[in-house]
């Protein structure tokens, strides 16, 4: 046999071969879409609360090739307002190396490579008269051999008016999302250049540039479940001219982060930067805010909260609630919270254990230990009035310098001039207080806030 016959033949046997992995991966494509539907469902149904509310995704037809298949799917969704739905339309384009995905640049092998889009019909029509015509909602997915779904979504650009005169004006936006096989896992990240919603009545305008969302979530066999947050905007503006008002906010950002179950958050951390706020073209200097929470029992928490409502006028009974959710011996902790502007930075961090109440004569029997570091700026807190406002200014600075020097005085806090500082520590193991760096009773430092304002004011 020649050798040009051997060669066309191999390629007849690899044509061959290639053609009824297609097939075998585009009936696996179908199975994995099933098992993907039961899923979505089951997660859909534990966002519903209202027996009379539900969201379901249902596939109306599947029809598979040996190369690629098709799919139409709707999502109900009906609410005590309404019921809707929306028709979403998938070419699946089978592996190991589906033919979409090389088209797209992507040469890593799949079980499939899906295109999906809204279609023009229910609720999709309003989508397409908003985008101008363009496809509204699609995406691409790459669909693994394991089961995890790589996914880039592309919303157009859209402009809705209402019948009151709102507009809502988007530029594109893009969301790429990975999820494995059981959704345990999900990240994903969203981008828009530009958002904007403005009302003609009473002429108010809202405007976000830059936005950045990114979301990581992992939940666990044993049902523990991590997950952080973040977004952030370049800038956002604000303005009401008939009020005469207008606020910009240059980057802005959201941290968040955390451990938890249904039961217990073990560890939860917030944190917000603001880079600058201006107010009628007055720059009032940014703010940073760190907040940190450890060992809630939110079963606990929800079971206080209630019996101080039912049993307010029994103190045995709210004791006992209490004991319950101390058990975990709950933390709380700012660091910081710090606002800085031209005249310079104040700020303040502070901290507050909890334990289970075992001396009910102990000066603060549920608290462990408790700090605080406080630092606040005369420039600063001067510099939040505008200049022009030369007596108003005038009356904040004295009125701040009289108070730090009188609470100098008693030996609450400690003035040079410039600032005033507070440093606070108190110790239930010792039951003593470090205040500006002396040691006293908490006796001794009760009669020192009850000879003060401050003391008189929190009775």
């Amino acid at each position: 046999m020649s050798k040009k016959k051997i060669v066309l033949g191999a390629v007849v046997v690899l044509g061959a071969v290639y053609v009824g992995a297609s097939w075998y991966i585009g009936t696996k494509t179908e199975a994995m879409i099933a098992k993907r539907l039961v899923s979505v469902n089951e997660k859909l149904a534990e966002q519903i609360t209202n027996d009379n509310e539900f969201a379901r995704l249902e596939q109306v037809s599947y029809e598979r090739g040996v190369f690629s298949s098709s799919a139409v799917y709707v999502l109900k969704v009906s609410t005590e307002k309404r019921s809707s739905e929306m028709h979403f339309a998938a070419e699946y384009s089978h592996g190991p190396f589906p033919i979409a995905a090389l088209s797209a640049g992507v040469f890593s092998p799949m079980l499939s490579y899906s295109q999906i889009i809204v279609m023009n019909e229910a609720e999709g029509t309003e989508w397409y008269q908003a985008a101008n015509g363009e496809v509204p909602v699609k995406a691409d997915s790459q669909v693994g051999f394991n089961g995890t779904v790589k996914s880039h979504i592309t919303f157009a650009s859209v402009k809705v008016e209402s019948a009151k005169g709102t507009t809502l004006k988007t530029s594109a936006a893009y969301l790429y999302v990975d999820v494995s096989k059981d959704l345990s896992s999900v990240n994903g990240s969203l981008d828009i250049d530009k958002l904007g919603i403005t009302d003609t009545l009473p002429g108010r305008s809202l405007h976000f540039d830059g936005i950045h969302v990114r979301v990581e979530r992992t939940e666990q066999e044993n049902g523990v479940v991590s997950g952080q947050y973040e977004s952030s905007s370049k800038r956002f503006e604000f303005s009401s001219p008939t009020e005469s008002v207008a606020v910009v906010m240059d980057n802005s950002a959201v941290q968040m982060s955390g451990a938890w179950t249904d039961k217990l958050i073990s560890h939860a951390a917030v944190n917000y930067d603001l880079e600058a706020v201006q107010l009628n073209g007055y720059d009032f200097g940014g703010i940073t805010l760190g907040v940190e929470l450890k060992n809630l029992d939110l079963q606990a928490e929800r079971a206080w909260k209630q019996a101080r409502i039912e049993f307010k006028d029994n103190p045995e009974v709210l004791k006992r609630y209490a004991q319950d959710f101390l058990k975990t011996s709950p933390e709380v902790s700012i660091s910081p919270l710090a606002w800085k502007n031209s005249g310079g930075v104040s700020e303040v961090n502070a901290m507050i254990a909890f334990q289970p109440i075992e001396d009910e004569a102990a000066p603060w029997p549920m608290i462990k230990n408790l700090s605080l570091n406080a630092s606040l700026s005369r420039e600063m807190i001067g510099s939040i009035v505008k200049p022009t406002e030369a007596v108003m200014r005038t009356m904040v600075d004295r009125i701040f310098t009289k108070g730090a020097q009188q609470y100098a005085k008693l030996g609450l806090v400690q003035y040079d001039g410039s600032n005033a500082t507070i440093v606070l520590n108190y110790n239930s193991a010792t039951g003593s207080v470090v205040l500006n760096d002396k040691t006293m009773s908490f006796e001794e430092f009760s009669r020192l806030l009850r000879g003060s304002d401050l003391g008189k004011a929190l009775k």
